[in-house]
């Protein structure tokens, strides 16, 4: 086994599946600029390896991700929507597929970052949140489009609405088409379907990844147009400022079931 580490970030190469880790376990895996950059790096580096045919992205088990920090939040454009763009269009750009291992929480952006990998495995006990509103500005990146085509119409319009986490048994119940299983199966479950995957020769594979990720690009890009006005005009208000800067500690405790005050304790 090859291992590369890109800040918090790890790869672990052992052919034809690589594995990139997210390992900020202590700050929840939020989207620092470090994180990004070595996501990125990560991904770039296992798609250059010919001998990679599958790639399953992995959080830590208590966490997969709690999405933007607070300052990216309270950032530029550039900061919110720009360089967390890229950093999605990474998973889409990976000529091979992407698994989601969620093994732990998947908050607002940390949510958005499996839901672009190409299938997700989540946890039945983790909680999983899609809570913009909550934080006071609409949605970004192309989740207007991503929750109701992961989930369902009903289903991804209610997590939006509410901002509201939900275990991944309720979303199960609730008819949610990915993989959800016990905690301690999620991790072999993901690396079970890339080692699947990864039967089939690159090339075919490539073609076949291109054709499947095309129509979701343009779907969550349209989206993401759409969503850009109403996005930069609710979160430079006073009244988002305020609940970012109120709100953001408390995201984690309360996806855990913590102190925190009801569902705004989720990510953004």
């Amino acid at each position: 086994m090859t291992t590369l580490v890109y800040g918090p970030v790890e790869l672990h190469v052992e052919a034809p599946v690589a594995t990139v880790r997210l390992c900020d376990e202590a700050g929840s895996n939020r989207f620092t600029p470090e994180l990004r950059a070595g996501l990125i790096a990560a991904l770039r580096a296992a798609a250059a390896d010919p001998a990679v045919r599958a790639v399953v992205l992995e959080g830590a088990p208590g966490v997969f991700s709690a999405g933007g920090t607070t300052e990216r939040m309270l950032g530029t454009h550039e900061q919110r929507v720009v360089e967390l763009w890229e950093m999605m269009r990474a998973i889409a750009d990976c000529p091979v597929p992407v698994i989601a291992a969620v093994q732990g929480h998947a908050l607002g952006g940390g949510l958005l970052l499996a839901l672009y990998c190409d299938v997700a495995v989540l946890n039945e006990r983790s909680r999983y949140a899609m809570n913009f509103l909550a934080f006071g500005f609409t949605s970004i990146l192309g989740a207007s489009h991503m929750l109701p085509a992961a989930f369902g119409r009903a289903l991804g319009a209610e997590m939006i609405y509410t901002s509201r986490s939900y275990t991944g048994r309720e979303l199960r119940d609730r008819g949610a088409g990915m993989k959800i299983t016990a905690p301690e199966a999620v991790a072999a479950e993901a690396h079970r379907i890339a080692l699947q995957a990864a039967q089939a020769p690159r090339p075919a594979m490539e073609l076949m990844k291109s054709q499947l990720v095309r129509t979701v690009l343009a779907e969550a890009e349209a989206a993401l147009e759409r969503e850009i006005p109403d996005h930069e005009e609710t979160i430079l208000g006073e009244e988002a400022r305020r609940r970012i800067r109120g709100l953001h500690g408390q995201r984690l405790a309360g996806a855990a079931g913590g102190p925190a005050r009801d569902d705004r304790g989720a990510a953004a």
